[in-house]
């Protein structure tokens, strides 16, 4: 008996599924009717329902996070996306986030739904078993030490890091992040059996991020993961290769993060070489600017730059000021307004802070070197 759970906020739909038919006369344990998706994360904690109806658009929750929740924690939960919207970027998004099937309400009857599940689960039943292979235990599964057991409580500790750290693509953290897991299957010595949900859900965070990213091409497949469980390996070779996969990923998202890195400086310097001569410029008109939330802003600016915004506005705009003084006829007054300043005595003290000079024989000093440069090149000549 398969057990199967909806989540929908029509009551209508519900009443039906509940009652229109007999599913358990169909191979089915309606376990869990839900108007609200709350405490469903929990419900399946408990419940491990084999097949799950679930709505896309409910007033308290975006069915596909929800979705996108289920098949990390749960990737062994059928779910069938519900929608009275039959448009392509739910279909999208429902199969980008693997659901198992999308079934447009108005054109559906509880048959169908029967139908559907049918397919899926028999879909299901038929890839497990062509893709059923053994599990070997390490070659060297004798060299088990027993008394340090494998702690599965900080292994779903150290993937919600990683999942935490790929929404924030922080590379940095993910390096960190996997020393420590390697450093766990060293000190404990776990089974391959106990270990394979977990890297599979791990996988599963990535293939989101990729897929998110629209780099689906660059994510190591599902077959290459379980290819390193299925082989007879010594627990080093296993470890090796298994890492060697996810370290292809975490280079990919490192080579891509440089990428950006370097577009976003490129923003940042162009916006603000632009607007520098704007006295009320700030790190929050900057972040509007180039499409970035402040708080990302403040946290990523220092690391592509290597300085705090108010340091380097300062220093982009006392390198205008040197150049304006050297190459142009204007007035320090007018360079301390081109350059973003209305207080005279505040630009003064930055230009001296930045040059050890003050504007005045700043330029002088330029002059007369230049004078100089300029009467040993004729006498050269």
């Amino acid at each position: 008996m398969y057990k199967m759970a909806i989540v929908d906020d029509e009551p209508l739909m519900l009443e039906g599924v509940s009652k229109a038919m007999d599913w358990e006369a169909n191979g089915y344990q309606l376990i869990g009717a839900f108007r609200s998706p709350e405490g469903l994360i929990r419900f399946c904690e408990k419940e491990h329902p084999d097949i799950l109806l679930l709505d896309i658009t409910m007033p308290e929750a975006d069915g596909i996070s929800l979705l996108k929740e289920i098949k990390i924690q749960f990737p062994e939960i059928s779910v069938i996306m519900l929608t009275a919207h039959n448009e392509f970027s739910y279909v999208r998004d429902s199969l980008r986030y693997h659901a198992d099937e999308y079934l447009w309400k108005p054109e559906i009857g509880f048959q169908d739904i029967l139908d559907c599940m049918n397919h899926v689960l028999e879909g299901r039943r038929r890839k497990e078993q062509s893709s059923e292979k053994k599990i070997y235990e390490f070659a060297d599964y004798a060299y088990k030490v027993e008394k340090n057991e494998f702690s599965s409580e900080v292994f779903k500790q150290l993937i919600a890091e990683i999942e935490r750290a790929l929404d924030m693509e922080n590379v940095l953290e993910l390096t960190d992040i996997w020393k420590r897991i390697k450093e766990l299957l060293t000190q404990s010595h776990p089974s391959k059996e106990s270990l394979l949900s977990s890297f599979l859900r791990i996988f599963y965070l990535y293939q989101q991020y990729f897929s998110k990213s629209d780099l689906q091409e660059n994510c190591v497949q599902e077959k290459e993961v379980l290819e390193v469980f299925y082989k007879s390996n010594t627990r080093q070779e296993f470890t090796d290769e298994l890492f060697h996969l996810f370290e292809k990923m975490n280079d990919f998202l490192n080579c891509q993060k440089m990428i950006a890195s370097e577009e976003l400086k490129r923003k940042i310097e162009c916006y603000i070489e632009e607007h520098m001569g704007n006295n009320h410029l700030n790190l929050m008109e900057l972040s509007k600017a180039i499409g970035l939330s402040y708080s990302y802003c403040s946290r990523i600016f220092p690391e592509i730059t290597g300085k705090n915004f108010s340091r380097y506005l300062i220093d982009v705009r006392m390198e205008k000021a040197c150049e304006y003084l050297k190459y142009s006829s204007y007035k320090i007054d007018r360079i301390m307004e081109l350059v973003g300043y209305i207080d005279k005595s505040y630009f003064v003290k930055s230009f001296r802070q930045y040059t050890t000079f003050t504007p005045f024989r700043y330029r002088e000093e330029y002059r007369v070197k230049k004078h100089a440069e300029e009467k040993e090149q004729n006498t050269i000549s």
